[in-house]
């Protein structure tokens, strides 16, 4: 009985000490909102120049120090604010870019109103704006302090627009200081900020200073095709390749590189929709499954694509940071996008990246001193030929827009190759010629002849301009995998029988998607039966009859169960053949005669996509001959 009444007196004195809920005071609201919206000092940043570009600002500059930590400042010359505009831009919630309050109709960068109140809780706030068009004479500054707003006051501003100026961010919130990278690693995040945005608007200049020195200056431009140019670099541009697709009301248009251009960061993957920078799972997805026969795990292409969709197609109200979207039709989008990079990377697929012969001829270069022991000194500047393709297919980019014809883009710059009757190697039926005296007379293959194989790997091969070297499992890989593929595509994946039934343990989730997926599963060769948290499978992939099918099972449901794979059973299905044409294809290490060499090199100019393997790495590298005399000091 004793026991029963401590309990029921505990029970009261927990009752009366409950909290009681209350209204959050402005300033904690606003700290808690800049813990969503200004999580680092890119993210404020980004929210001010935003800013400037939906005031209509041709000219941004900006100024960071101690990586935005201490100094985050935008001068801009848009349409600028009055004082009683400011009064109201601090407030929560207060914008100027809804004016139907359609959030499905955004046409804007910023819309939520949230930016500067969150950046005034966590910092030292100043504002100076001098409107145009406006009976206001003079410029007037706000200045809010850790969420505390002093008067405004007039003061000197040397033209019409806004400056904004940030100082101590975070000094409000010292906790969130912590979680803070280095300052070198904060500015990088500004500095790609701003580069996104510049790369969406060409015909904005941008300015950006960190401490006295400047980082980049961007003057305006006409077309897309200059600010690539100016933010990723001529060589860069110069293995890039334009791509250009629409359907249904979407279209999608930009620049990827060549497979075997490639970066070890995704660093320079840049995505926007409606010219809104965005990083969407969708879209890397998208990029993953258009280069899945090109790249190998851990490799990433360099990109630059824009998506136009009706504004009322997409939501981009999902996250605070605005930086992700959602579409109406996810399929669609995700259809056109695969589509029209694939076709891209097919249209160029014997190309390889311009940078792989100045590699070549670096490497080749003489250098006396190393022979002798001594520091080499290397004065290589790299190769000034490249293949005559590459060149027209960058021309055109550099001096118009992205609204032109992907397909007439194509006619005009295709390389031009000998189709030729696909042999068999061991043939007989491709002659090694030795007499050179008859050279005129020799067919003009656009790999040349075979001459050499170096270390059992490597294919020489002589052209009428100059030579190239092959790897030969690299072009083998290919062209096994090609075949594969489009078996495979024809008739669909042929089925192998199992003795024995394969019994896989699955967990609810699995066992959904295979339900889903059951009949994409069957057309793959896949049958099976579902029995509570078992999946029975009776027949696999005829591809799978010498390889144990358990793993690349696991692998399937693994991708089909997670709700954020990028690759679909058909993708994952492709992913297993490109193993298993680089497992089944020539070694590094085997030895050729000269009949095999050239019979390869005729399978190689006869496939698709033939310039890079799998994996993403070249099959060939061409010498012309202007490289091989400047090696000899001839040029």
């Amino acid at each position: 009985m004793s026991a029963l009444l401590s309990s029921t007196s505990e029970t009261q004195t927990q009752l009366s000490a409950r909290p009681i809920i209350r209204q959050l005071d402005a300033t904690l609201i606003n700290q808690i909102a800049a813990g969503e919206v200004i999580e680092r000092p890119a993210a404020a940043l980004k929210e001010l120049v935003e800013n400037a570009i939906d005031a209509k600002a041709t000219q941004v500059d900006i100024l960071v120090r101690d990586g935005g930590k201490s100094l985050i400042q935008v001068i801009d010359n848009g349409v600028g604010m009055t004082e009683s505009d400011m009064m109201i831009a601090i407030q929560r919630h207060a914008t100027s870019k809804l004016p139907t309050g359609d959030l499905f109709n955004i046409m804007t960068l910023g819309f939520r109103g949230e930016a500067l109140p969150s950046i005034g809780s966590v910092s030292r706030l100043s504002i100076t704006s001098h409107p145009k068009n406006s009976i206001q004479s003079m410029a007037m500054e706000l200045n809010v302090e850790g969420g505390v707003l002093s008067a405004p006051k007039p003061v000197a501003f040397p033209t019409h627009g806004t400056r904004i100026t940030i100082k101590d961010l975070f000094y409000a919130t010292p906790a969130r200081l912590k979680f803070l990278k280095s300052d070198t690693t904060e500015l990088s995040a500004c500095i790609d900020i701003v580069k996104r945005l510049a790369l969406a608007y060409p015909t904005v200049s941008f300015k950006f200073r960190s401490e006295e020195r400047t980082v980049f200056d961007y003057t305006a431009r006409a077309t897309l095709g200059e600010r690539f140019a100016d933010v990723l670099g001529q060589k860069t541009l110069d293995n890039l390749r334009l791509a250009d697709g629409e359907r249904d009301g979407i279209s999608v248009s930009g620049v990827i590189s060549l497979p075997t251009f490639h970066k070890s960061q995704a660093t320079e993957q840049f995505f926007f929709v409606n010219q809104r920078p965005v990083r969407d799972k969708l879209l890397f997805g998208v990029l993953k499954a258009a280069y899945q026969d090109y790249l190998e795990g851990g490799r990433h292409p360099v990109v630059a694509l824009f998506v136009t969709v009706d504004p009322a197609e997409v939501d981009v109200n999902v996250h605070p940071s605005k930086a992700e979207v959602r579409f109406r039709d996810m399929q669609g989008v995700r259809s056109l996008m695969i589509g029209t990079l694939k076709s891209t990377l097919e249209r160029h697929g014997r190309e390889t990246a311009s940078h792989l012969t100045g590699e070549a001829l670096m490497r080749f270069q003489r250098q006396p001193e190393q022979m002798h022991g001594s520091t080499p000194q290397t004065d290589y500047r790299g190769s000034t030929n490249t293949y005559p393709s590459m060149r027209q297919s960058v021309h055109p980019f550099m001096t118009s827009s992205l609204s032109g014809s992907a397909q007439n883009y194509s006619q005009t710059t295709r390389p031009t190759y000998t189709q030729t009757p696909t042999p068999t190697m061991h043939s007989d039926d491709i002659p090694f010629f030795e007499d050179l005296s008859n050279r005129a007379t020799l067919p003009d293959y656009p790999l040349g002849h075979a001459k050499a194989q170096i270390a059992k790997t490597y294919i020489i091969s002589e052209t009428t301009d100059g030579l190239i070297i092959i790897d030969q499992h690299a072009a083998h890989e290919r062209i096994v995998y090609e075949k594969l593929k489009q078996q495979y595509l024809a008739g669909g994946a042929a089925r192998q029988l199992l003795m024995t039934p394969l019994i896989v343990t699955i967990d609810e989730r699995q066992c959904e998607a295979l339900e889903q997926q059951k009949d994409a599963l069957m057309q793959l060769g896949f049958d099976f039966e579902l029995f509570g948290n078992q999946a029975a499978f009776r027949s696999v992939p005829a591809i799978l009859k010498n390889t144990d099918p358990e793993p690349i099972i696991q692998d399937l449901l693994t991708d089909l169960s997670d709700e954020h794979a990028t690759l679909t059973s058909h993708e994952a299905l492709l992913d297993f053949l490109s193993t298993h044409a680089c497992h089944t294809s020539i070694r590094a290490g085997q030895s050729l005669s000269i009949t095999e060499m050239n019979a390869l090199l005729r399978q190689i100019e006869s496939t698709p996509n033939s310039g890079q393997c799998n994996h993403g790495r070249p099959t060939y590298v061409t010498l012309h001959q202007n490289d091989i005399e400047r090696l000899f000091g001839r040029k």
